[in-house]
């Protein structure tokens, strides 16, 4: 998974912590962040209007519950007309959205830029207001079963192109669905429910598409040369949707 989408999951699911336990916000960036931002709608106040800011994640939260916060959601897209732009910054689509009382739902979309000369990521989140949200918060379901079902499709087809280093990620993936915790890759989350956190952890590994060196580059190329084009746009597809379900179930349903 790239650190966008990490991080953004990583934001919901510290402030949904922090929402049911009722204590302050707990997240550590990655050392390669040097700044989170967060920039709110602009309110109107008594002869003028202000956009308030927050600087870190703490006084972002903060803002928040002085707003009536009751919920914290994230939003992403199950699927993409591209593969490829995933290997871009600024190109998961993702939303913070955080739900208040006696108030619209504000959408926060993250924005990355990197600096150059210090060599780390410099990151806004920028709150917009979803005026067509639908009243009724949606509900994701376990997708464990499909999960697994493409995950052992596509280990099969990765195998057929020879491209068992991925056949092997296909299947760690896996095992970590079937409760292998010898497996997992990221052991500081969240207490989140044992099911949530298998399929968190199996999407962060399955999660495979990027630039160079990644499912987009040479297995494509690797599929066409044995005629196994359709299959591997289809599993490649089947297996993003997959991925993403798992997120949003693991991440929202809690």
């Amino acid at each position: 998974m790239n650190g966008e989408l990490y991080q953004i999951c990583c934001l919901a699911l510290a402030a949904k912590k922090a929402l049911k336990e009722g204590s302050t916000i707990s997240y550590v960036p990655d050392k390669y962040i040097k700044r989170i931002e967060f920039q709110f709608l602009p309110e109107k106040k008594l002869f003028h209007e202000s956009a308030p800011k927050a600087d870190n994640v703490g006084s972002w939260f903060e803002q928040c519950l002085k707003r009536g916060l009751q919920d914290v959601m994230l939003y992403v897209p199950v699927s993409v007309k591209d593969r490829n732009l995933l290997g871009f910054s600024n190109m998961s689509r993702s939303l913070l959205v955080c739900f208040f009382k006696n108030r619209s739902p504000g959408c926060f979309t993250p924005r990355w830029e990197f600096d150059s000369a210090q060599k780390v990521w410099h990151v806004l989140y920028t709150e917009y207001e979803w005026k067509d949200l639908p009243k009724d918060k949606p509900r994701f379901t376990d997708n464990s079963n499909d999960f697994k079902a493409v995950l052992t499709e596509i280990e099969k087809l990765a195998r057929m192109i020879a491209c068992d280093g991925f056949a092997g990620i296909f299947q760690k993936a896996f095992s970590v669905l079937e409760g292998d915790r010898d497996t997992i890759k990221n052991p500081v989350l969240p207490q989140i429910p044992e099911k949530n956190r298998r399929l968190f952890e199996a999407a962060c590994i399955a999660d495979v598409f990027g630039g160079m060196g990644s499912w987009n580059d040479s297995p494509p190329y690797m599929a066409h040369e044995k005629g196994l084009d359709n299959e591997y746009e289809r599993l490649s597809g089947e297996l993003l949707t997959q991925i993403r379900l798992a997120i949003l179930y693991a991440v929202n349903e809690w």
